[in-house]
């Protein structure tokens, strides 16, 4: 059973690193990514979970991928509660390009027919009025409402809390050390991945020196034009099933003769909706003692 998580965020490369932290030798990661177990399968039992790991060696470390585990209420006790001693892995980008990502993808799969700015809208105006909701003892039943299929949270409530680093902080550090939760910045991932995945094996007691040889990207949704075809075509599970056993070579000869960019952040979007992130990003600034600045748009150090 787990010796550690990773909880989130969404659209933090959790695919990838799940990936990249399965190809060492003394770790054993999940073999379904997403298990939501703690947060939407609790009640089937510690057997249910048991079957994620099973093929496992002794001497492997053991671990999970479920990123919506970082902003629900319930799921900090429940881990605590069955491994007060686990090391959990928590991936931190700018909010503002989470929550674009977020909606890239949700939009790209038909799931959500709103523009960027009335999802961010619409999201703030729902979670100002949904709080207690979030965090009381509803939350369980009413995130298992929203969330039938155990993967997709809906945007009109996630675009906020999932990128509110602060609180989800608070929220775990009720249960778990601060030494216990490894922070990772989404950019190192891409920018300096090698020794972020030493320090990650260090932080989890494995071999620090061994070098990942598959370093691709890993990411279901590849590709917004062709998953657009595919699945108003197919149909989403049809599509899914398709697009998983097209070779790469085809999937990128496709990408190139669709020729369609996805939609990017315009400045104004970075300036307007930092708003709603920049007090959670300064009491995070001081609860790790780390600068995110280059996160602010005003800062001039983002990437457009």
């Amino acid at each position: 059973m787990p010796d550690f998580i990773f909880i989130g965020s969404f659209k933090c490369a959790s695919s990838s690193v799940h990936f990249y932290l399965g190809q060492h030798p003394q770790i054993f990661a999940s073999t379904k990514k997403e298990t939501g177990f703690f947060s939407l399968h609790y009640n089937k039992g510690m057997d249910f979970y048991a079957q994620f790991f099973e093929g496992a060696r002794k001497d492997q470390v053991l671990g999970e991928t479920t990123p919506t585990y970082c902003f629900l209420p319930y799921v900090a006790e429940r881990i605590h509660k069955h491994y007060p001693n686990a090391k959990l892995l928590l991936c931190l980008r700018n909010p503002v390009e989470r929550a674009f990502s977020s909606w890239l993808m949700a939009t790209g799969l038909g799931r959500e027919r709103l523009p960027f700015d009335a999802v961010m809208e619409k999201s703030k105006r729902m979670y100002n009025q949904m709080k207690e909701t979030l965090a009381g003892p509803g939350a369980e039943a009413f995130w298992i409402e929203n969330n039938p299929n155990a993967k997709f949270a809906p945007l009109e409530i996630t675009s906020i809390i999932a990128g509110e680093y602060a609180q989800i902080l608070k929220l775990y550090y009720r249960y778990f050390k601060p030494e216990q939760i490894k922070i990772i910045r989404f950019e190192d991932i891409y920018k300096n991945l090698d020794p972020t995945l030493s320090d990650i094996f260090s932080f989890l007691g494995v071999d620090p020196n061994f070098v990942v040889p598959n370093k691709e990207s890993v990411n279901f949704y590849f590709d917004r034009s062709i998953n657009e075809v595919f699945y108003k075509v197919f149909g989403l599970k049809t599509g899914r099933a398709i697009i998983d056993a097209v070779p790469k070579s085809v999937k990128n000869t496709l990408k190139q003769s669709l020729k369609k960019p996805p939609p990017k952040l315009t400045m104004e979007q970075r300036v307007r909706y930092w708003e709603f992130f920049k007090d959670d990003v300064a009491e995070l600034e001081r609860m790790l003692n780390a600068d995110f600045s280059n996160w602010d748009p005003a800062a001039k150090k983002v990437a457009v």
